[in-house]
């Protein structure tokens, strides 16, 4: 694989396919990738301010953001104040106070935190370019340390059986054995760095167990193989399943 120190916006543009592509290909289908719209949303952006300060710094996280003052934008006043705010932040994206106090609880609780801290130290935001399994791929993870990859996972629980729940929601096994298997790390060594951004704001590390691994890996290989039978014959596949008829239906 071919290591690129580029911009996310760079590495996203690129034609190759993703985890994440291969996440939608495996939760939904290869239509549902081809189509899909840009969707953000404030967790989504929360989460992007937290990997930023945790993993590249405080330089990087105020080059990139601007902390509002406390607004309460039902008066004239305050609403003409955000535009003077808007202004001087010249582009960078806007965090409010609320926001802010998360993060810096957050990153008490991530310092206090050796085992965090330590599994966030490595090359931080490399990507990586190539074929896998005979397709061109792109792998970006968070963090790769000495003997593994590293991966920041914001949450509103980081319990174990909360989080255990959200590696099968979001497809987080999938991500980590096709990075590992991809980059030749070995996928028990993957870490998740699960932080909470609901009171008390804990950090949690986690690791997958042989019989994720194994459900990971047969879900990033199933999504790769509709991704090129796409790829060979120009079939934009719906929903597939193990269990339907001949001539398509699905059973539940």
């Amino acid at each position: 694989m071919q290591k690129v120190q580029d911009t996310n916006e760079q590495y996203h543009s690129k034609d190759s396919i993703s985890a994440s592509g291969l996440k939608t290909i495996y939760k939904k289908s290869v239509k549902h990738f081809l189509e899909q719209l840009p969707f953000s949303s404030k967790s989504m952006e929360l989460g992007t301010a937290v990997h930023t300060i945790l993993l590249e710094g405080n330089d990087k996280f105020y080059n990139d953001y601007y902390i509002l003052p406390k607004l309460d934008l039902r008066y004239k006043a305050d609403k003409e104040q955000l535009k003077q705010h808007e202004k001087l932040a010249k582009g960078r994206k806007l965090l409010k106070q609320d926001e802010m106090f998360i993060i810096d609880k957050i990153i008490v609780n991530f310092k206090s935190n050796d085992l965090a801290r330590e599994s966030c130290d490595g090359d931080v935001e490399i990507s990586h370019y190539g074929k896998f399994n005979g397709i061109d791929v792109r792998v970006r993870p968070d963090v790769i340390g000495k003997d593994f990859i590293g991966d920041v996972k914001t949450c509103q629980d980081n319990s174990p059986k909360a989080f255990g729940r959200d590696i099968y929601k979001y497809n987080y096994h999938l991500q980590a054995c096709f990075y590992s298997d991809a980059l030749g790390y070995d996928p028990a060594k993957f870490r998740f760095v699960a932080v909470e951004t609901n009171h008390p704001f804990s950090v949690q590390v986690y690791s997958l167990k042989d019989e994720t691994i194994e459900r990971g890996r047969l879900a990033y290989q199933k999504a790769l193989d509709l991704w090129k039978l796409y790829l060979e014959t120009g079939i934009v596949s719906g929903y597939v399943s193990d269990d339907q008829t001949e001539n398509g239906i699905i059973l539940i």
